[in-house]
């Protein structure tokens, strides 16, 4: 497969999946949309809050890139957070990216999503997308160096459709 296509489908995949939660989640009751009830990261949590934990992680993202772009290390995972407390950070994140309305949540979570997908377009045209190595802030603690691509994808599209299934599964226990 060319570097075309593996830009062109990771965009595909981030845009699939995120269309699949947002086409989810849209026709769902304010109610429901609050009820704490899915077994997320840190316990029960709401449909919003799923919703808040994607645009946090997709904000760290963001900014991970942006610190790279000028040379500099990222602090990670970011966010005020220097350690990888996974529970605390997705707390940190159901509080901060909760929004007055639902709507106002769905917008901020597709300009994430919009600013990802310019990332993707802009490091396939420099070549930087899929090579490794390049962002020193894409390497494990165990040295292992990832692609930037790879970074995106599991910050986007694999946990975009891990919160379809646990919305689904929490609707289907309430039918």
């Amino acid at each position: 497969m060319d570097s075309t296509s593996l830009q062109a489908k990771l965009s595909k995949e981030i845009l699939r999946e995120y269309t699949r939660l947002i086409e989810l989640v849209t026709p769902l009751s304010i109610t429901f949309r609050t009820l704490k009830e899915i077994d997320g990261t840190g316990g029960k949590v709401s449909v919003a809050d799923v919703i808040a934990y994607q645009i946090g992680w997709g904000k760290c993202l963001i900014s991970w890139y942006e610190a790279g772009l000028k040379k500099e290390m990222p602090q990670m995972p970011g966010d005020g957070f220097s350690t990888w407390d996974y529970t605390a950070i997705a707390r940190h994140f159901y509080k901060k990216y909760q929004y007055d309305s639902f709507h106002k949540q769905e917008k901020i979570f597709h300009n994430v999503v919009t600013q990802i997908l310019k990332i993707v377009e802009k490091e396939f045209k420099t070549g930087n997308l899929d090579k490794e190595g390049i962002w020193p802030w894409c390497s494990l603690k165990s040295g292992k160096k990832w692609s930037l691509s790879k970074f995106i994808k599991v910050n986007t599209s694999s946990p975009y459709k891990r919160a379809v299934l646990l919305i689904k599964k929490e609707i289907k226990k309430l039918l």
